[in-house]
């Protein structure tokens, strides 16, 4: 395809960040003397931290609020996302080339912006996007387009000439079915790799494996 833009994933596609969310549970519930290896199957990564909180405080009876519970995640992700998340193996290279050749780009995460921007500005990516749209803040998931439409009409492009990069099959399977092409990449917090390897037009184990005469 000759893109027109392209739309992408933070948490295990931009940057190698899922395990702050695999782990937060337990390191929280730990904190407050419940040792269970609990998994909320990524839940944690696709609704906002708030919501997962709640979850987490109704099923354990914790007495801890949910403002304490919620700021005291948030310094042990806000430190994370500020200081050690690191950028995917070879997606920088992919971001160079749409730069260089004046396609826009945007991200879509499920990540609240207080901790996308540091960290992008960080890592040295802030620069390649031209929007940073966060689920939880709008209130919304990526298991509906509507938020890759919006995302489309800042960039100016349909979805017939926008690549979405992924790493969670939820959300290639919308994308994929509301007409964006798919570029997936395999990150160990997705339970589903060979159904997201079906879905996706490209499915590699990194972003330096990625054609780019693809774009």
């Amino acid at each position: 395809m000759r893109a027109k833009a392209a739309i992408f994933d933070l948490d295990g596609t931009l940057l190698d960040s899922m395990s702050i969310w695999s782990n937060l549970c337990r390191e929280f519930l730990l904190r407050h003397n419940v040792d269970e290896d609990i998994d909320l199957d990524g839940k944690l990564g696709v609704i906002s931290m708030r919501n997962a909180l709640e979850y987490v405080i109704k099923e354990f009876s914790l007495t801890v609020s949910l403002e304490e519970a919620y700021a005291e995640t948030w310094q042990i992700v806000e430190e994370f996302y500020r200081s050690k998340a690191q950028i995917k193996p070879g997606i920088k290279n992919i971001l160079t080339h749409l730069h260089k050749n004046n396609i826009p780009c945007g991200v879509i995460t499920a990540t609240e912006t207080g901790l996308v921007v540091p960290a992008l500005e960080r890592v040295g990516l802030s620069v390649y996007f031209k929007s940073v749209f966060s689920c939880a803040e709008m209130q919304t998931s990526k298991r509906t387009p509507e938020v890759f439409f919006k995302m489309s009409e800042v960039l100016g492009a349909e979805p017939a000439g926008t690549i979405v990069f992924e790493d969670a099959l939820y959300a290639a399977v919308t994308a994929r079915n509301a007409g964006y092409t798919v570029a997936a990449v395999y990150d160990p917090s997705e339970k589903e790799p060979l159904k997201l390897q079906e879905t996706a037009h490209w499915y590699g184990k990194s972003w330096s494996e990625f054609p780019l005469e693809m774009l």
